[in-house]
C-alpha cells in the first residue's frame, strides 16, 4: 500500500550534524507533499522545536514531540497528550531541586528550567526565537499539562541521576534518550510509536501506510511498530536491527534518498 504519512526524527536523522535541513531533503520531502502524503516531526524534542522544523518543512501537520508524549501543533488541543500527574511533577521538580539537578520540562511550546545554561541547549542553536523560562525556585506554579522532563549534566555524566529517579520513582517515570549528558524522562507507557499510532489513527491511516525514521534507543518502539521503517547509516546498532531499510547518513541526505527511493 502506497505511503500516506511519513513521520521524521530530527537529531541524527532529519537534521544534518550541525542541526540544519538539507535543501535536497526539502525538495524531496516538497515533493512527497505535493503528491498527498502527510509529513511530520517525531521528536524526543518539545513542542515549539518540532513545530519549527516543521513548519521550514512547510508542513502543517501535527507533530509527535516529547518521545510521543505529545502530539499535537502549537494552538489548539491536541491530537493526543500524556501528562504527568500534577503531584508527581511537583515531587520530582522538589527531588531534582533538593540535589541542585539541572532540570527542565515543558508545558506547551514553553520550556522551563532553574535558569537558562546555553551549554546544554547546544541541539537548540538552529531553533529560531528559542528561550527558555527561568523561574529560579518559583517552580511549584509550573506543574501542570507537562509531558516531559529533561535533566542534563555535562561533567560528570547523567549516569548516577538516572539510578538515584530509579531507585526513588520506580515505574512511575521512565528514562529515554541517555545520551551520556542528558535523559529524557516521560510517563509510563509513552514513546514515539504511540504518538504515530495516535496520529495514524487520527487520519483514519493503517502502519502499512505509514514510514518512520529514527537514528536513536527512543526510536527503537516506533520503528518496530510495523511500519515502514529507515534508519540512517550513522544510528544506533540497535536501530539499525530494527530498520526495514538502512539509508545513507543523516549528513549525506539519507532520508531524502529513502523517500525517494519508496514514496516517489
Amino acid at each position: 500500500m502506497a505511503i500516506k504519512l511519513i513521520a521524521l526524527d530530527l537529531d541524527g536523522t532529519l537534521l544534518t550534524s550541525d542541526k540544519k535541513i538539507t535543501t535536497r531533503t526539502k525538495d524531496i520531502l516538497a515533493r512527497a507533499m505535493s503528491r498527498g502524503v502527510t509529513v511530520t516531526i517525531a521528536t524526543g524534542r518539545m513542542l515549539r522545536s518540532a513545530v519549527y522544523f516543521a513548519r521550514l518543512l512547510a508542513s502543517d501537520a501535527p507533530v509527535i514531540c516529547c518521545n510521543g508524549g505529545y502530539v499535537g501543533k502549537a494552538e489548539g488541543e491536541p491530537v493526543f497528550a500524556r501528562y504527568f500527574d500534577p503531584a508527581l511533577t511537583r515531587e520530582f521538580l522538589t527531588f531534582a531541586y533538593e540535589r541542585d539537578w539541572y532540570v527542565n520540562w515543558y508545558i506547551g511550546t514553553e520550556i522551563y528550567a532553574p535558569e537558562y545554561r546555553e551549554e546544554y541547549f547546544a541541539a537548540y542553536r538552529t531553533t529560531a526565537h528559542f528561550t527558555v523560562n527561568g523561574v529560579g525556585s518559583d517552580y511549584l506554579r509550573y506543574t501542570e499539562n507537562v509531558p516531559q522532563f529533561v535533566l542534563r549534566e555535562l561533567d560528570e555524566g547523567i549516569g548516577s541521576y538516572v539510578r538515584a529517579v530509579q531507585e526513588r520513582f520506580g515505574d512511575q517515570l521512565v528514562p529515554q534518550q541517555n545520551t551520556g549528558t542528558s535523559v529524557d524522562i516521560n510517563p509510563p507507557g509513552i514513546n514515539k510509536a504511540v504518538g504515530v499510532a495516535a496520529l495514524a489513527d487520527a487520519m483514519g491511516l493503517t502502519l502499512d501506510e505509514v514510514m518512520v525514521a529514527g537514528d536513536a534507543d527512543n526510536d527503537y518502539e516506533m520503528l518496530e511498530m510495523g511500519a515502514f521503517s529507515v534508519v540512517p547509516e550513522n544510528g544506533l546498532p540497535g536501530a539499525k536491527e530494527r530498520a526495514r531499510y538502512i539509508t545513507a547518513s543523516n549528513d549525506a541526505n539519507g532520508i531524502a534518498l529513502a523517500i525517494e527511493k519508496f514514496v516517489l
